[in-house]
């Protein structure tokens, strides 16, 4: 069977962001020992696939992409899980913006600041408990090659600079309805999928495999909260400027 232009686009598009959601996820990899997972960047980009190209592409590049990084960084144990929730999490990221849209156009602008602004304020609560200081940023294996992560200490204030940063482009292109502000609400919503998720498989598989306190999947609740919130504050951005360059398009049915 022969495919057609528009399906060979599709086909590309969706291999283009499992790579990127693969490279994401393993740039920055800070591990949890309570659980024995890792803190990523990997939602910003199944985030920026669904805001873009909607459902289906930010559902098989999440899945596939994000379970590809755990088997290849040594994290395994995950993959499994990682596979359905990522997948779900696409999915239900990119249904949600699509679906929802239109209606949301009418917010008011205030509604986006205040969205902006709770959005800053819980990347500085992160930075500051969950980020800052001393860490091994990075995979420590590759394929069952050993690499030595790289070693950082990034001061809170440079920190802080960062997500305000971040928070500002955030809250600037809600503010002038570059984006609706339901777009990084419905973010967080597929983002606690992933929070859930993950949570229920530490606490009943992974954590007992492994010997750990089935009760400390609780101490990774707050990271993928963070996971999420970085995540969308970067895509939403991002995906904006994207968008405003000429790549990609959002639907309104």
């Amino acid at each position: 069977m022969k495919l057609s232009t528009k399906d060979r686009v599709d086909v590309v598009t969706i291999v283009t962001y499992i790579v990127a959601v693969y490279v994401a996820t393993i740039a920055i990899q800070i591990y949890q020992p309570y659980t024995g997972g890792y803190f990523n960047l990997g939602e910003a980009v199944i985030y920026i696939a669904a805001i873009l190209h909607g459902p289906i592409v930010a559902a098989v590049a999440g899945g596939i992409g994000a379970s590809l990084a755990d088997l290849s960084t040594g994290y395994g144990i995950f993959a499994p899980a990682t596979a359905v929730i990522k997948f779900i999490e696409g999915y239900l990221a990119g249904w949600l913006i699509w679906r929802f849209r239109d209606k949301a156009r009418n917010i008011k602008a205030i509604v986006g600041a205040l969205i902006g602004v709770l959005y800053t304020f819980l990347l500085i609560l992160f930075a500051i408990y969950y980020w800052s200081g001393p860490t091994y940023i990075g995979p420590s294996q590759i394929l069952s090659l050993t690499i030595t992560s790289a070693y950082l200490d990034i001061p809170v204030y440079v920190w802080i600079i960062i997500v305000l940063v971040i928070g500002a482009l955030l809250s600037y292109v809600l503010v002038k309805k570059l984006v609706t502000a339901w777009e990084p609400l419905a973010l967080i919503l597929a983002g606690l999928e992933m929070v859930i998720g993950y949570f229920l498989y530490e606490y009943f598989v992974s954590n007992p495999l492994t010997g750990r306190q089935p009760i400390a999947a609780l101490a990774e609740i707050p990271v993928n909260i963070g996971q999420a919130v970085i995540g969308a504050s970067i895509a939403v951005p991002l995906a904006t400027w994207l968008v405003r360059a000429g790549y990609g398009g959002r639907k309104s049915d």
